[in-house]
């Protein structure tokens, strides 16, 4: 997300508590006036949370599909069986 991306998405975060704002004075403290004052909050958190410039992506790392080696889990419990030691 580009700085004038983040820029954009606080603006509108504003422009949308200024009509949640208007709409609380209409309906009063309903339980939906609520909760949208709510879910308004996590939005302007999260935002908040963004960096300016993104970070970059993470490497991803493959993982086969094929089974590991026996070997490698010699001694081990399969905690799924209780406790069992493999062979």
């Amino acid at each position: 997300m580009t700085a004038d991306a983040l820029t954009a998405a606080r603006r509108k975060a504003t422009e949308l508590r200024r009509a949640i704002q208007s709409l609380h004075r209409i309906h009063g403290d309903t339980p939906p006036m609520r909760r949208l004052m709510s879910d308004l909050g996590w939005i302007e958190s999260g935002l908040g949370e963004l960096p300016a410039t993104p970070l970059a992506a993470a490497e991803r790392v493959l993982v086969p599909d094929t089974p590991y080696a026996r070997e490698m889990w010699h001694g081990a419990d399969d905690e799924g069986l209780g406790g069992r030691r493999l062979p």
